[in-house]
């Protein structure tokens, strides 16, 4: 074109502004757009003076982030000279600039931007960025509404979207996308929306420095895997919460077994209270049922022995004394007959003297027979402490107690030998022989007889880790928890509370975990729920059991547990110290996969093996 080359009419005229929609969005398309011609030289002053406007514009149209600008990117296509327009004969690739920023707080931001039917940029629960200096803030997308409520079948629709700042992206000397939880500085308003990258993406979801432990993929894109530290899972507790149904059992189950594969000090377990554990554990687990189940009496402490005697009622406080009596003088008198001289006195009823160790809440052993008998001698006496009928009714129970085939696993053995060491080995896996986990199934159990047995276990889980001094891991898993940990403490037995609750507040310290599992987390004891560091909420529909995952989740994903009563089954919104940064994914299926299967071998050895005699001695106090 020669300088004398004349247009339909000069460029003066021919530069009018299109109408704007409400948010200051173009609502016609760059090929409605008049094209720019030079008239004559004397019109180059007025296009140069002008092209600012060309420029805002294309940025407006998101055609900026398309032209070439040196291979700096979207932004640095802003820099570049007047003159370089888009072909008209060109394909464009689709822009990343979608939006810009009109409203922000410190937690949430509005975004403006026209909607195109045809992508999902805007959907509830998609990931964006905010482009503020050299960083990307990342925003989830947690509502989105039209500018005027309305929509228009012919005409662009403009949207207000808000969404909820979870960090930012900074890229380090290499070029490589590092992600940080928070916010450093906020940017202006009038800042570029992108459509996040996959870079970007994968990078929100990565560990750095740590290994990360896939056990499914994101909602959001199933090419990105889900990961989590299973380091931090167990050190410091996890929750899977979850109405009946979603999937808890088997996502409970694949998070276990990453967890032993990857930690080999560790064991796993489970109080399994409807027996639906043993068919996830596949040679990886030893099965104790209510006909296996070896746990003397003598083992309980004096609460947990004293609420299977009185099944579960509130003794009156004659009755209590006389059971403890009563089975202070029946360990006494077997030591006695062992050659031991630790309780003499005991035998008489008077208090112990000074450095005596044996108590009712000794874990040594006697004989029922001779508790019966014991009552028996205090029966002849013209001079009792306690009354007959008390005496009487203490006998009648632990006579009965003692001849119930269903409670054989408490009191079935003929001979009492003291094999605590023997007991705590198979429970506890110690040494593992191949089978790090102990599943207990509890169905078959008497009703009355299950928090003291839940007690006694998570007691002996937390001292064994305390005596091992590191060389051993185990993590409690308890299924439907709010029948041992509930919020109202007058509903449950106070020692299965107090052993759980000491896991929980302790246990990080020694190796010793909890695994929450619950249907109704608003029934939950608050501080134990408050000391598992991460949370798997799967699908909730009542609004007490979202408002407690609202709280744990705090501001910066509050809006995600909306979602909650509308997710998948399997899926889960997770967040805390094992996640990189709160996602929504989805466990991968264990149901039937064979890959999984492991046989288990029997002469395994552990790495570090434990002195079984010494930590007997241990749990008895006899060592230091």
């Amino acid at each position: 074109m020669t300088d004398a080359a004349v247009c339909d009419e000069p460029l003066s005229q021919g530069r009018r502004r299109p109408p704007e929609a409400p948010n200051g969005f173009f609502t016609r398309s760059p090929a409605s757009l008049p094209s720019p011609r030079l008239h004559k030289r004397s019109d180059m002053h007025s296009f140069h003076t002008d092209s600012r406007l060309f420029r805002d514009a294309l940025e407006r149209l998101g055609e900026a982030s398309s032209a070439p600008a040196d291979g700096q990117g979207p932004e640095a296509g802003e820099a570049g000279a007047g003159i370089d327009f888009v072909s008209d004969r060109r394909e464009v690739a689709p822009p990343r600039v979608i939006g810009r920023l009109v409203a922000l707080n410190g937690t949430q931001g509005v975004i403006s931007c026209p909607l195109d039917t045809s992508e999902e940029d805007w959907s509830v629960g998609h990931l964006i960025t905010i482009v503020h200096k050299a960083a990307r803030l990342v925003g989830a997308v947690c509502d989105v509404e039209t500018h005027d409520g309305r929509w228009s079948a012919t005409e662009v629709n403009t949207a207000r979207v808000t969404v909820e700042l979870n960090g930012e992206i900074v890229d380090d000397s290499s070029g490589a996308p590092y992600f940080h939880r928070g916010v450093s500085s906020f940017p202006s308003l009038g800042a570029a929306a992108h459509r996040i990258r996959a870079d970007d993406l994968r990078a929100i979801y990565a560990f750095r420095g740590r290994e990360g432990v896939e056990i499914g993929r994101l909602s959001q894109n199933q090419a990105i895997p889900a990961e989590i530290d299973v380091g931090e899972l167990i050190r410091r507790h996890f929750a899977v919460l979850g109405s009946t149904g979603v999937g808890k059992t088997t996502s409970v189950s694949l998070l276990l077994r990453k967890s032993v594969a990857m930690r080999p000090k560790l064991r796993v377990i489970i109080f399994d209270p409807h027996n639906e554990y043993a068919a996830h554990f596949p040679g990886l687990a030893q099965i104790i049922d209510s006909d296996s189940l070896e746990l003397p009496f003598w083992m309980f402490r004096f609460d947990e022995l004293a609420d299977v005697v009185f099944s579960g009622r509130l003794p009156h406080a004659d009755e209590r004394d006389a059971l403890y009596e009563v089975i202070r003088a029946a360990k006494a008198k077997y030591l006695v007959e062992l050659g031991s001289p630790a309780a003499t006195s005991a035998v008489r009823r008077q208090p112990m003297s000074e450095g005596v160790s044996v108590t009712a809440d000794t874990p040594t052993p006697f004989r029922i027979i001779d508790v019966v008998a014991v009552i028996e001698d205090w029966l002849g006496m013209l001079d009792q402490r306690f009354a007959r009928s008390d005496l009487r009714a203490l006998r009648y129970r632990l006579e009965g107690l003692n001849r119930d085939p269903r409670f054989r696993f408490m009191f079935g053995r003929l001979v009492v030998e003291d094999d605590i060491a023997k007991v705590i080995s198979r429970l506890f896996r110690i040494p593992t022989r191949g089978l790090p986990i102990t599943i207990v199934q509890l169905a078959g159990l008497p009703n009355e007889v299950i928090n003291s047995v839940v007690s006694v276990l998570a007691r002996l889980a937390f001292e064994i880790a305390f005596w091992c001094s590191g060389s051993y891991e185990i993590n409690v898993l308890c299924e439907e928890a709010h029948r041992y940990i509930p919020a109202d403490s007058r509903q449950t037995f106070g020692p299965a509370r107090q052993a759980i609750g000491r896991i929980a507040k302790e246990g990080r310290k020694y190796g010793a975990s909890l695994g929450v599992v619950s249907q109704r987390p608003s029934e939950l004891d608050s501080t134990v729920l408050s000391q598992c560091s991460t949370l798997f909420a799967m699908r909730l529909a009542n609004e007490l059991d979202k408002g407690i995952i609202r709280a744990a989740a705090g501001a910066s994903a509050s809006s995600t547990v909306a979602f909650l009563s509308s997710i998948a089954d399997r899926e889960a919104i997770a967040f805390g110290e094992a996640i990189a940064t709160p996602m929504r994914m989805k466990f991968a299926d264990i149901s039937g996969r064979q890959d999984d299967r492991r046989v288990a071998n029997a002469g395994e050895r552990d790495a570090e093996p434990i002195d079984l005699r010494r930590l007997a001695a241990q749990l008895r106090g006899e060592a230091g």
